[in-house]
């Protein structure tokens, strides 16, 4: 594997995960769908979840109004929606410092510790994802309860319906853009594990 090759993987890495820090809503990790119709009128609610805030739309019978909220907001209330995205920046730092590794390696043609922390750029990678999958709708379903009131177990893929005196009901759940970056630096970093075979 040539030595630019390398260098541009790490770029790249370290980019996804600025990307996820710093691109706000634009690149949510997770997105939420709520929609309501009654007798009393029609609305809909999203949310979507950035690194460091949130973004919410509210549709009222034809009235909107949308809001953005930082996790660490004394007036936003959410402790554990921000105790996750403090652990999960973390991480997302310590994959930024993996690519930024990678590119150094590239960029001096010293690529003999490249496998051992192209593994832990896999590694960490597949570890955020899996932690944003398990537990951010649970942080979100401690902060709203939004889930049990669907009679639903929190998840991060979800299509749920429910039919009551209040009227029909339907939230969805799945990921955002953001959700995605970290599959990049899992791919770009597994590739370069055993780099040889691109010789």
């Amino acid at each position: 594997m040539g030595d630019d090759t390398v260098r541009n993987f790490g770029v790249v890495i370290a980019i996804c995960g600025a990307l996820f820090i710093f691109g706000g809503t634009t690149f949510a990790v997770w997105t939420l769908d709520l929609e309501m119709k009654s007798d009393f009128g029609d609305s809909e609610v999203k949310y979507k979840f950035g690194a460091t805030e949130a973004e919410y739309d509210g549709k009222y019978s034809g009235d909107s109004e949308s809001e953005t909220f930082e996790y660490e907001d004394d007036d936003c209330n959410c402790d554990d929606l921000a105790d996750f995205f403090s652990n999960l920046k973390l991480m997302i730092y310590a994959l930024i410092g993996c690519g930024i590794a990678i590119a150094y390696f590239g960029n001096s043609g010293d690529v003999e510790n490249l496998p051992a922390v192209a593994g832990l750029t896999a590694v960490l990678s597949l570890v955020i994802l899996a932690y944003t999958f398990t537990a951010l709708p649970e942080a979100w379903e401690e902060q709203t309860e939004m889930f049990e009131a669907y009679d639903e177990e929190p998840g991060f893929f979800k299509n749920a319906e429910s039919d009551d005196d209040g009227g029909d009901r339907q939230l969805k759940a799945m990921p955002g853009i953001g959700f995605f970056l970290p599959v990049v630096s899992l791919t770009l970093g597994g590739l370069l594990v055993k780099p040889e075979w691109m010789d």
